[in-house]
């Protein structure tokens, strides 16, 4: 399974559809000009594009969700060789990314969380095979004890990873604090409220910086959620049902 890039998802449970998988191949398609493989992490196949290579979802007792991202840092890395760039579900490829892939083999590339308080967030990163093994090694010495100690994959990335090394920051950009989405007042509850009966709602556009390279959701709205309309109190966002053609 030797190719010159990688990128891999993962597909767990039922919370996004098949074409997730679909619409996040097709962004690489038209965005990645360098010869790529297409992975799949998932325990259920139905409606998978042909050109996603699926990787049998490995049971583990006790993983759900995000932890299972984890065992992409086992050793072998599933048999694929080369740089991996994974990718959560629900980001947004906008521009070229063939520059995510430019970096050293020894280097950890990941996305700085905006949320106060954390460190990374791991939505969208990059490293060589055969490197950074211990992260899954740490975790199944003790996984029970540091999932019910921490909220995600990305906390124990944040924890275990030393000296990893950021994406620009106008490169990986967040929907909700890099894209002007949000309304300016929310009117409290009162505007709460009034937006859940059709009424208050933002106008105008979300839009990302002219050099944005992929733009990651977190938490509500998903894509799907503001492509043709506006959800809450953020701001409608066409630009996303171009991306996925």
């Amino acid at each position: 399974m030797k190719s010159a890039v990688n990128v891999v998802c993962l597909k767990w449970g039922d919370k996004y559809p098949a074409e997730y998988v679909n619409r996040l191949y097709r962004m690489v398609n038209k965005h990645l000009t360098l010869p790529f493989d297409f992975y799949c992490i998932t325990e259920n196949t139905k409606g998978l594009y042909s050109e996603v290579q699926v990787i049998p979802l490995p049971f583990e007792e006790g993983l759900t969700g995000w932890w299972y991202k984890l065992q992409l840092f086992k050793k072998g890395n599933y048999g694929i060789e080369g740089k991996i760039l994974f990718m959560d579900l629900d980001t947004v490829i906008v521009n070229n990314i063939d520059a995510l892939f430019q970096y050293p083999d020894d280097k950890f590339l990941i996305i700085k969380d905006l949320q106060k308080g954390k460190i990374y967030n791991s939505s969208v990163f990059c490293f060589e095979s055969g490197y950074f093994a211990y992260v899954w090694d740490q975790f199944e010495q003790d996984k029970q004890a540091i999932m019910a100690r921490l909220y995600g994959d990305q906390d124990w990335i944040s924890e275990v990873v030393e000296g990893a090394e950021l994406w620009p920051n106008d490169w990986v950009v967040s929907f909700k604090k890099q894209c002007n989405a949000r309304a300016k007042r929310s009117f409290g509850v009162v505007g709460q409220w009034l937006r859940s009966m059709g009424f208050l709602l933002p106008k105008g556009e979300a839009t990302y910086p002219e050099s944005a390279k992929i733009v990651y959701f977190h938490g509500k709205p998903d894509p799907d959620d503001v492509f043709d309309r506006p959800y809450g109190m953020w701001k409608k966002a066409s630009w996303i049902e171009r991306s996925w053609q």
